[in-house]
């Protein structure tokens, strides 16, 4: 088993990764549900491949059961299904000894962090990732939250949420055997975003044995979940509340936000950041931070994961820049973006140039 401690004071946790490591769930959530309840909040497609494991966990530590489907879309993370779950959670007896159990990926621990850290002004939730964006990213460091539709129909993606620190995470890589491609794949996309921002040797790595991690090596993919999921906590433990070195986490984001406001387009938050990360780049090129040669070998690496590289729909430049301006990354009205200095590291550019955004977002296939 790795064990990669979140050293955050009182706030501290664990992250527990090990095949297999599902069925020691009871064990390591009954510390934190004193009253011997818990709300299991789960994907209800998780539900039906590992739904009986994981209540049997729980229940053989002990512990009664409160459960509640959560349908992992974009569209559905928002505040009525977030007061779904606090009906739940009275209906079922909740107290402040009791814990969350999120079962499922990014969209699932988002909602889940959010109800735990908002009901009885915060009760303890342990983050059980079942896709590798979440292992890697989404449940480690406390970011929760909920999208807000605006009055033109846009999401504004994690427009209410709270920093609210898990007690503990569980990373079973078995259990991405009965993730579809196309989520994996979307965890990847973070990976590689935590390799462009801090570990040249890890992108290295990606790029060696992307076959054998497309093929679910076991030997080969526990070491890059490991090891992405370790830069994530290094970053947080430096900077818990992004007040500053935090920030770089959202290498690409901003473009890839702006992608998923426009959710006719139907793509995965995976997906976005790929492209988000080639939009980056070639800002980062554009200003002489990154070499035209990484930023083709990032765009090449992208292209063999299966991830898109280029926007595929029409959609106008213009629109995708008016989209950036709902971003929790503006500032004073400024636009920052975290791009690429060189490979291994990120910047903050401050009050980027308009025509350089509108020059990234052609470049990645948007209309003039």
């Amino acid at each position: 088993m790795t064990t990669i401690p979140v050293d955050l004071g009182d706030r501290s946790y664990d992250i527990r990764i090990e095949s297999g490591r599902l069925d020691a769930l009871g064990a390591v959530a009954a510390p934190h549900a004193p009253s011997g309840s818990v709300l299991l909040a789960v994907d209800v497609a998780v539900e039906k491949t590992h739904g009986a494991r994981v209540a049997a966990a729980l229940r053989d530590a002990g512990l009664r059961i409160v459960p509640h489907g959560l349908v992992a879309d974009e569209a559905r993370k928002s505040l009525a299904v977030v007061r779904d779950l606090y009906d739940t959670m009275l209906m079922g007896r909740l107290e402040r000894g009791s814990a969350v159990v999120a079962v499922g990926g990014g969209i699932v621990g988002d909602i889940a962090g959010f109800a735990a850290a908002t009901f009885l002004r915060g009760i303890a939730c342990v983050q059980v990732p079942t896709t590798l964006l979440a292992m890697v990213d989404a449940s480690i460091g406390g970011k929760t939250g909920v999208n807000l539709e605006l009055d033109d129909g846009r999401l504004g993606k994690n427009l209410v949420g709270a920093f609210w620190q898990p007690a503990a995470v569980v990373v079973d890589p078995d259990v991405l055997g009965t993730l579809d491609a196309r989520q994996f794949r979307c965890g990847l996309a973070e990976s590689i975003k935590h390799a462009m921002l801090a570990d040249r040797d890890l992108l290295s790595y990606i790029d060696e044995h992307l076959e054998a991690i497309l093929a679910l090596d076991g030997a080969i993919l526990e070491p890059l979940i490991a090891r992405s999921a370790g830069i994530k906590v290094a970053v947080v433990t430096a900077d818990e509340r992004e007040a500053g070195r935090r920030a770089r986490l959202n290498l690409g984001h901003t473009f890839a936000h702006a992608i998923e406001s426009r959710h006719d387009l139907g793509w995965h938050h995976g997906e976005a950041v790929a492209i988000g990360l080639c939009a980056a780049s070639f800002v980062a090129a554009e200003t002489g931070r990154l070499p035209r040669r990484d930023l083709d070998l990032v765009e090449a690496i992208i292209r063999r994961t299966g991830l898109p590289h280029r926007l595929t729909s029409p959609v106008s430049s213009d629109d995708l820049v008016a989209a950036m301006g709902f971003d929790k990354k503006v500032v004073g009205g400024r636009m920052r973006l975290v791009v690429p200095d060189g490979l291994g590291a990120a910047t903050i550019i401050d009050d980027v140039e308009p025509d350089l955004v509108v020059a990234a977002w052609r470049h990645v296939g948007a209309d003039a």
